[in-house]
């Protein structure tokens, strides 16, 4: 296993920053996500990290050794594609064992490598097969074989289930996973499905406008986002525009949320907020019937239930506390829960303060 390091790599083309200026590290064995919209710069730090494009600044180093200057089949990294890359002449079994071949390994050793890549991903008996004959899932399978053949100690994977439907993704989500447990090797997966990232990342790097927004845990980003547009990218939000102010004592922190008419104890840290948001989850708020007292601890707001969607196993309600929308998720187990929630209804929306959080306007 190596340390993958970035150090200040940037790219332009003539008057468009495709990457400003980065720098972070991805610990041996690591699973990092680079997570944004499209045009944040995930997808050209992958192609600076593989040498397809050259950077304008910085370097890149693979345990302390400088790589920037190498070409692509010489940094030693294994990739893997969306459209996955395959050769349709070749069968499953020479499409593994080409990257092997090219490396000019001993004709016994591409063979014991590349059955044993194949044998990683459940494939041994399509060995024969060409990729036409294959499900898309076979063929990401594939993929993923001909990169891990040559056990490279990091892999590139660049929205590599992005041309597979649902059920196909939600496979290859927790196939990717198993072999990053089994083999230990540091991954660098670039995507920009939400639920892809929570799901395999150790950390994820999200990127906006260019530029590293923030990194972090996949479930420190989704509890703990440090700017409004991590709280909007990941998951579903409500913000509420917020005071911070010194407590009674003179040392502690509240925040005071005009709009909803309450006020909550608050971190320190985020006094240093000039403008600053209150978030709080949708599924983190509870409703409750107007008679229910609410439990000790939780703040009761009065709303009415404007509408009602039903998501399946969640159902999204819109309500509106004064003049205020607040969005909520509740979990939904039978048809008596849907007849629980009814437009122009009343009811109570019960709120932690330990589950909200400030962050920067």
């Amino acid at each position: 296993m190596q340390e993958l390091r970035i150090e200040g790599v940037s790219k332009r083309y003539d008057q468009v920053t495709a990457l400003a200026a980065t720098t972070l590290t991805v610990a041996a064995g690591e699973f990092l996500t680079l997570l944004g919209p499209s045009g944040s710069g995930k997808t050209t730090l992958l192609s600076l990290i593989a040498g397809l494009i050259a950077s304008d600044s910085g370097r890149i180093l693979i345990d302390g050794q400088d790589i920037s200057g190498l070409p692509p089949y010489r940094r030693g990294l294994g990739m893997v594609f969306q459209n996955y890359a395959l050769f349709p002449h070749l069968t499953v079994m020479e499409n593994v064992a080409f990257g092997l071949q090219a490396r000019r390994l001993p004709s016994s050793e591409v063979q014991q490598k590349t059955q044993h890549a194949l044998a990683m991903v459940r494939l041994e008996s399509f060995a024969q097969r060409l990729p036409k004959e294959l499900s898309g899932g076979q063929q990401q399978r594939v993929a993923l074989a001909r990169a891990l053949a040559y056990q490279p100690a990091i892999v590139l994977m660049d929205e590599p289930l992005g041309a597979l439907d649902r059920n196909l993704r939600e496979e290859m989500k927790f196939e990717i996973a198993r072999l990053h447990r089994e083999l230990g090797t540091s991954v660098v997966y670039v995507t920009h499905d939400q639920e892809e990232a929570l799901v395999l990342s150790d950390r994820i790097c999200l990127m906006n406008q260019a530029r590293v927004e923030q990194i972090a845990a996949p479930q420190a980003l989704y509890f703990r986002p440090r700017t409004r547009f991590a709280a909007e990218f990941l998951g579903e939000s409500n913000l509420f525009a917020c005071e911070v102010q010194k407590g009674d004592d003179g040392t502690a922190f509240a925040v005071t949320v005009a709009a909803l008419g309450i006020r909550l104890p608050c971190p320190a840290a985020a006094a240093q907020y000039g403008n600053s948001l209150l978030l709080l989850r949708p599924e983190s708020i509870e409703v409750a019937g107007t008679a229910q007292s609410a439990p000790a601890g939780l703040l009761a707001l009065a709303a009415r239930i404007e509408s009602c969607q039903f998501l399946g196993a969640t159902t999204r309600l819109m309500l509106r506390v004064g003049e205020t929308e607040v969005r909520v998720l509740q979990r939904t187990t039978s048809l008596v829960d849907l007849q629980k929630f009814k437009p122009g209804e009343m009811v109570q929306l019960w709120v932690d303060p330990a589950r909200c959080h400030v962050v920067e306007g």
